[in-house]
Formats: structure tokens, C-alpha cells, sequence
């Protein structure tokens, strides 16, 4: 089966992959399965065996974390990004949940021919180790971050990030379209789906935000930063 365009010029801007010569690339792309997720469509649950790694091609995932009576969203994956990286590289079960939010794209490389190319490809290696230690370190982060400040501290931050990460500038403000709801943002920012319903209604009336339906405007990013900055402050 031949390699689609997209997928190989995905598989070109993944910064794990993009050091791999072409041939190498083609052949991944060639093997890959592409999935299409709709909204709430699970692509894997936390505890199965981790047969293939996910490059995000279009959309957006939530990684989730199930607990007793309620799942935690750890973070939120777009475009280029890797999922089921951290089981791949420990050889273990997958260690989160990855559900569609609204619709998703994602390349699933089969695990076994990604370790025969590790085999052959020191680069991938040494690039698949140094994501594995960024996503170590973003989870640190996000864990850290939960623990510190307020709601309004917390859920600030979360805001900030996925406009850094996934924001366009849009008239009136920068346009953040990750499609999230009120329990989405509550389980990334830590608190209840209460609390972040007043937060946001506050920050509504304020002119700091506005809600759409395939995710908010911010018109005050920077009034977002400070807030998401505070916590810091009073600890420094």
C-alpha cells in the first residue's frame, strides 16, 4: 500500500520523526493505519496492550486518566503531536485514555515496526528518548500545577497554554478552537464542573473571554497570564 502525501509530510513535521531519512519516513507512512474519530470516540483505554504508537494528523485528543467515579484530562493533543509514546517506550500497557473531542485524525504506526526501525535507526532512538523526557517533563508541570493556586489560578493556566498552543489570531483577540466542555476544563484545571461554570461566566462579563461553539476568543490573553502568573508570585 503506498503512502499518502499528508501522511508522509505529517510524519516530516513530527519532531520525533523529522530527522529519519525520506525512505524511512515513506516506508513508516506506508505501514501506518489512519483512524477518523468523531466526538467522544475513544481510540484506546487505559490498561490495553500498547500496539501502536498515535501521530495526531488533524484535531484534537484529550489524554484522560480513569479514576473511580470520574476520568481526569491530563492534556490535550493536537496536530503533530505523538500519543501512546510513554507505554511504547516502557513497553507497557497504555497508561491513559486518548478520546476524540470533535473530530480527529490520527496515523497508528503498528509498535512492532517502529522497534525494527529503532533497531536500524540510531537518530529515531535518541529522538523518541528525548520526546519521552518532554512528556515526563510536560506531565511534571501539569502536576504541579494543579497543586498550586487558586481556580482562578488554575484554570488561567490551562486557558494559556492551549491558546499558546493552539491559538490564531482572530478579530477581537486570538481564537483558541479547542472544542471543550465545562467538565473538560474543570478535570484539566482540577476543579468542579460549578466552579469552572462561574469562573467562565466571570471572565464573560469581564470581556476577558468569549465562549463559541468550537471553543473561546480570548480578548484579554494578557489579563490570563497574569492571573495564571500569580501563584508564582506569591511563592517567590
Amino acid at each position: 500500500m503506498a503512502a499518502s502525501p499528508d501522511i508522509r509530510a505529517a510524519f516530516r513535521l513530527a519532531p520525533v520523526f523529522s530527522a529519519l531519512p525520506e525512505s524511512v519516513l515513506v516506508e513508516l507512512s506506508r505501514r501506518a493505519r489512519v483512524v477518523e474519530l468523531d466526538a467522544h470516540d475513544v481510540l484506546w483505554r487505559e490498561g490495553e496492550q500498547a500496539r501502536a504508537i498515535g501521530l495526531v494528523l488533524m484535531g484534537r485528543v484529550a489524554i484522560e486518566r480513569g479514576r473511580t467515579h470520574r476520568k481526569v484530562m491530563v492534556n490535550v493533543a493536537g496536530a503533530n503531536d505523538l500519543v501512546g509514546e510513554v507505554a511504547f517506550s516502557l513497553g507497557a500497557a497504555y497508561q491513559f485514555d486518548v478520546r476524540c473531542l470533535r473530530k480527529a485524525r490520527v496515523a497508528l504506526v503498528p509498535a512492532a515496526e517502529l522497534r525494527a526501525v529503532l533497531r536500524q535507526s540510531p537518530e529515531l532512538a535518541v529522538a523518541l528518548a528525548f520526546e519521552l523526557a518532554q512528556e515526563v517533563l510536560r506531565l511534571t508541570r501539569r502536576l504541579e500545577a494543579l497543586s498550586a493556586g487558586s481556580v482562578t489560578q488554575r484554570l488561567a493556566r490551562v486557558l494559556v497554554g492551549l491558546t499558546e498552543r493552539f491559538g490564531t489570531p482572530f478579530p477581537g483577540g486570538t481564537l483558541m478552537p479547542v472544542r471543550l466542555r465545562r467538565e473538560d476544563l474543570a478535570a484539566l484545571a482540577a476543579t468542579t464542573i460549578e466552579s469552572a461554570s462561574r469562573q467562565i461566566s466571570a471572565w464573560k462579563k469581564q470581556g476577558v473571554l468569549v465562549p463559541q461553539p468550537f471553543g473561546f476568543l480570548i480578548t484579554d490573553v494578557q489579563r490570563l497570564r497574569e492571573l495564571s502568573d500569580e501563584a508564582d508570585l506569591t511563592r517567590g
